[in-house]
């Protein structure tokens, strides 16, 4: 197993985290070719993500090795808006984890499992009940690993391509 440590971003780390998140987008990429190439939005979705972790009670933590940073979580606080009420008032906010990526080379070591602790505990400290991920469905070992770490399937949302009507 390797060793590595998880802790909160810090400005010059951006650079690498762009790198990840635009191999994150590419890897997703594989799975539905609907997403944008990660050499073209990496930046600007790393920029779009810093400032919803600002304004909506959020972290960005990686794990980091000898070798340098192996993954990162970005993860905010969501709130269904005042007139949703389907849900109790307890869940109605809570916390999401948009983005997680570890390195292939550094899977099944620890480091997601470590980073997605990492967001629940903030999420812990927020008083939040509920946590939340998404993820394509044809991404099986995205889904695997979710479970793995306690998470069930909650809701579904299924899309269809309009050709011609």
């Amino acid at each position: 197993m390797s060793s590595f440590t998880v802790r909160t971003a810090k400005s010059e780390d951006r650079l690498f985290l762009v790198t990840l998140m635009a191999a994150l987008q590419d890897a997703e990429r594989e799975l539905s070719p609907n997403r944008t190439p990660g050499s073209e939005m990496g930046d600007a979705h790393l920029a779009y993500l810093e400032e919803t972790v600002e304004q909506q009670n959020g972290q960005i933590y990686v794990a980091e090795s000898q070798e340098g940073i192996i993954g990162f979580v970005v993860c905010f606080v969501e709130k269904l808006d005042e007139g949703d009420l389907h849900i109790v008032e307890q869940e109605r906010e809570y916390g999401y984890i948009s983005d997680l990526y570890v390195v292939p080379t550094m899977r099944k070591h620890g480091a997601g499992a470590e980073l997605m602790r990492a967001a629940e505990r903030h999420f812990f400290d927020l008083h939040l009940k509920t946590v939340k991920v998404g993820l394509l469905c044809s991404n099986e070992s995205a889904a695997k690993f979710y479970q793995r770490s306690g998470y069930q399937p909650y809701e579904v949302l299924y899309e269809k391509h309009l050709n011609e009507v």
